[in-house]
């Protein structure tokens, strides 16, 4: 049976009150409509990857309510200036860094790295405010589908029987209105030297540019310079 009910303020607090007992909801963002779960929650993160049918490397991002939280997380690079996180959020945007909090293995799929979002006003973040926690949240579809979006139909139809709620937020989301391509996060990786785009998305690259002036935005160099990374890591461990 699917639980939808419709956008309120006793749907906020009926989410939240799923997220802190384990369970997962469907919610819509400034984006398109997310699975979240307790970020810190073993049980809940694997019953994501359940639902989502998910086999491939996609671990789920940690969504924040407040970006001044995000030291509590991951460790943000020296080279980072203090005031550059609260420059760029809250908006579409998801930056990656190096862990430092004890998550569940099963969040990052065994990777030291942390994809961070602070979407801003959204249900999504009224549900972390409620909650008193992050979540974790991607895509409410099954995976392997591409950079889709995801509405209200989609999320249900794909994944809605095997969650706890499904809040009706209608289709006013940035992505359903958005001319870019691809209509989610756009995402950064703060793990180098310098800051490179992942994938370009709702959030315009120029404006991460005003913060981040020296942005790598070729992808190709981005993938390069990880699969580097990637083979430095395997090699270690073989010789361990």
């Amino acid at each position: 049976m699917v639980n939808i009910v419709k956008m309120s303020a006793g749907a906020i607090d009926e989410a939240a009150e799923v997220i802190r007992a384990g369970g997962l909801v469907i919610t819509p963002t400034r984006t398109q409509y997310n699975l979240i779960c307790d970020a810190f929650n073993a049980d809940a993160i694997s019953r994501v990857f359940e639902v989502k049918k998910r086999t491939k490397f996609g671990p789920l991002t940690l969504s924040i309510a407040d970006p001044a939280t995000t030291a509590d997380y991951v460790t943000v690079p020296a080279w980072v200036e203090p005031d550059a996180l609260t420059r760029l959020w809250p908006g579409e945007l998801t930056a990656i860094f190096w862990k430092a909090c004890d998550l569940p293995a099963g969040f990052t799929m065994g990777y030291d790295t942390l994809g961070v979002a602070c979407q801003g006003a959204s249900p999504l973040e009224d549900i972390i405010r409620a909650a008193g926690r992050p979540v974790g949240a991607t895509s409410a579809n099954i995976s392997g589908q591409g950079d889709i979006f995801v509405d209200l139909d989609k999320a249900v139809a794909d994944i809605g029987t095997g969650v706890d709620l499904i809040i009706d937020y209608g289709r006013d989301t940035a992505g359903a209105t958005s001319d870019s391509a691809v209509k989610a996060n756009t995402i950064i990786d703060l793990t180098f030297d310098r800051p490179y785009l992942v994938r370009g998305g709702i959030y315009p690259v120029g404006r991460v540019q005003t913060v981040f002036p020296d942005l790598d935005p070729d992808s190709d160099a981005y993938k390069a310079r990880l699969m580097e990374r990637v083979e430095q890591v395997r090699a270690r461990a073989v010789g361990a």
